[in-house]
């Protein structure tokens, strides 16, 4: 079982990389609202994520596991959250405001999950849990480059990140450690894994949608 596996089997993966939300961003016509939701709500969803990455941390059992779960540290506290702030703030988001949001009810559930899967289960489920966050963003900054950028897109910015070589190499890495997690599952072990990343893609899909409804 690999990465590829998950994501082909997954009957909502489409649904995720596809979404309206995804389609409006690349195509510059998504509400501004829509997308200031999206900023706050992800900025609280991704501290949640990031108490997920130090679990990897400590349930690995080789140092080149926990180097990559220190990598995705790093990406969250020095890159993506920070990157996130200075979103909000261009979008006329007060900082003040973004940390005493409330959480939506997606992303409460979302949040949880992961977190719930990174606690009460192997580094392998950990993974299996986050994928669909961890690869698709890469996966949706690729195609929207390939696709072509539209001149004057508001959300060129967010675009630019994910397209990035870099972000794509980060995901090349995320990748391989997936992989060798997965690489001798039992198939008990390789259904469990295929329902931890079905689920969370299926809370994918609410999240993008929840910033399309404003909810």
């Amino acid at each position: 079982m690999n990465y590829q596996t998950l994501r082909h089997h997954c009957p909502t993966w489409d649904d995720y990389i596809k979404h309206d939300f995804v389609k409006q961003l690349a195509a510059g016509t998504l509400a501004p609202d829509s997308f200031r939701h999206y900023l706050v709500q992800d900025y609280l969803y991704l501290i949640h994520y990031t108490r997920v990455m130090a679990l990897s941390v400590y349930k690995s059992d080789t140092l080149a596991q926990m180097r990559v779960g220190q990598a995705g540290i790093n990406v969250m506290l020095d890159m993506e959250i920070g990157m996130y702030l200075d979103f909000c703030h261009q979008w006329g988001i007060a900082l003040e405001t973004v940390e005493n949001a409330p959480e939506s009810t997606v992303t409460i559930a979302y949040s949880r999950y992961i977190l719930d899967a990174a606690l009460s289960g192997s580094l392998a489920e950990l993974y299996a849990a986050i994928a669909p966050c961890l690869m698709g963003y890469g996966e949706i900054g690729k195609r929207i480059k390939a696709e072509g950028f539209i001149t004057g897109n508001p959300y060129q910015p967010w675009i630019d990140v994910f397209a990035s070589d870099a972000f794509q190499a980060i995901t090349a890495q995320n990748e391989a450690q997936i992989n060798e997690l997965l690489a001798q599952a039992s198939p008990a072990q390789a259904d469990k894994f295929q329902q931890l990343f079905n689920t969370a893609s299926r809370m994918e899909v609410n999240f993008w949608q929840q910033a399309l409804d404003l909810s």
